[in-house]
């Protein structure tokens, strides 16, 4: 099943791979998507291939046995699946899990939980998956998944062996990308003053919520960019912006703000004052925290 997916995202598959078949398995990864577009389908063959010894001897992969139809079906009481209950995944849901896995498996299988959009995960759920992400018991293997990792909180991620989907079809889409450019050097050389030159600069849009719905999209897809070329991971490569980016901001500064960006996309939805939500983000972006 993973070969399907072997030309799509090669370091994954190759290093999972080996993991299974050195009989190197943790406790706990963490998958970060990148907005890719089969990533659903292939953590699934990922899973699939942690249950299924015949996935790792049989080079034409399995997917047809009983325990991968099992699996399919949402009928395999060793596995889960954990998704966001409204906006968020809540502690009830995470209890859920210990307590359907607290005992050893019948036919001596690990236990595998997949949790979607793990980002979504309020304070107390995060809380109670730290505690049992720090103790382990048995053969339980957790699958969290997130677009960002920067997301989820950092002694979650410590915890877990990090994976990245690479996303060649994702690009930024604002129509006047310089301009963008210039929103993000204002934003970066000029720090909190960016408050009296961003509305020169962008005249009329300054106060339109839907153009800072798709600035502030594309410049997380900018930072994140920015961030996977500062630690040498894939990125997909804007030119010279993402190197104004590293130039003005440590590895922590950017984390910071993307997490400022989103949490100023969620502002936009109920902020009537615009002036004032804009201000708010510039001189919160300018301290980078």
């Amino acid at each position: 099943m993973l070969e399907t997916y072997q030309d799509k995202q090669p370091l994954f598959c190759e290093s999972v791979t080996q993991s299974i078949r050195n009989h190197k398995i943790i406790h706990a990864y963490l998958i970060e998507t990148n907005q890719y577009q089969e990533k659903d389908e292939l953590i699934l063959s990922f899973i699939k291939t942690l249950f299924c010894e015949k996935n790792i001897t049989d080079s034409d992969g399995c997917g047809e046995c009983n325990l991968c139809h099992l699996i399919d079906n949402g009928s395999l009481s060793d596995f889960m699946i954990i998704e966001p209950d409204g906006n968020w995944i809540k502690k009830d849901q995470i209890l859920e899990i210990k307590e359907k896995f607290k005992t050893t498996s019948f036919q001596n299988r690990p236990r595998i939980y997949w949790i979607k959009q793990a980002d979504k995960l309020n304070k107390q759920a995060a809380n109670s998956l730290l505690k049992f992400l720090e103790e382990p018991e048995g053969n339980i293997i957790a699958i969290l998944e997130t677009d960002n990792r920067y997301q989820v909180l950092e002694t979650i991620r410590s915890r877990c062996q990090v994976y990245s989907f690479v996303n060649k079809e994702y690009k930024c889409e604002f129509e006047d990308f310089s301009l963008l450019e210039n929103v993000i050097k204002v934003l970066e050389e000029k720090k909190a003053h960016a408050i009296g030159y961003l509305p020169i600069v962008l005249e009329n849009d300054y106060r339109d919520k839907n153009f800072w719905t798709n600035v502030f999209h594309d410049m997380i897809h900018l930072y994140e960019s920015s961030i996977r070329k500062s630690q040498n991971l894939n990125f997909y490569d804007y030119g010279e912006i993402l190197d104004t980016i590293i130039h003005y901001n440590s590895l922590d500064t950017m984390i910071s703000k993307v997490k400022i960006l989103f949490r100023s996309i969620s502002r936009l939805d109920y902020n009537l004052n615009m002036a004032m939500m804009l201000d708010q983000f510039i001189i919160e972006f300018s301290g980078g925290e």
